[in-house]
């Protein structure tokens, strides 16, 4: 049987800026890196990213 970790008390829960957020996704955009190696660099999963780049497409698209 494999290892099994437990974690006990409170979720590591971080909270981005949304200026925080846009850098990420320049960094996407400009770096030449995957998505997968930005959100390494930054502790995030890459599912975070693609929803946030999700979430600021809309929010441009409403401004419009």
């Amino acid at each position: 049987m494999g290892r099994v970790e437990i974690l006990t008390g409170r979720e590591r829960r971080r909270i981005w800026s949304d200026d925080q957020k846009l850098a990420i996704l320049e960094e996407v955009a400009t770096s030449g890196l995957t998505i997968a190696d930005v959100a390494r660099r930054h502790d995030v999963l890459p599912q975070q990213i693609y929803a946030w780049r999700l979430k600021f497409a809309q929010d441009q698209r409403e401004h419009l």
